[in-house]
């Protein structure tokens, strides 16, 4: 089962920075440091993100 936790918005910066429109109740869990989500691509694949950092 997936379960939403955010889309993303759009790229930021010059670094792979990414802007997420955040939609969980517990957003400092969900995008922890080193925290992996599944990327849904928009020509159907899945990616795996690891959080690098977060602001």
């Amino acid at each position: 089962m997936d379960v939403v936790v955010g889309r993303v918005a759009k790229a930021h910066g010059i670094r792979g920075e990414l802007a997420v429109d955040v939609r969980t109740d517990s957003p400092e869990r969900r995008f922890a440091i080193g925290a992996v989500v599944t990327a849904k691509l928009r020509d159907g694949s899945s990616r795996a993100l690891t959080m690098a950092a977060a602001r």
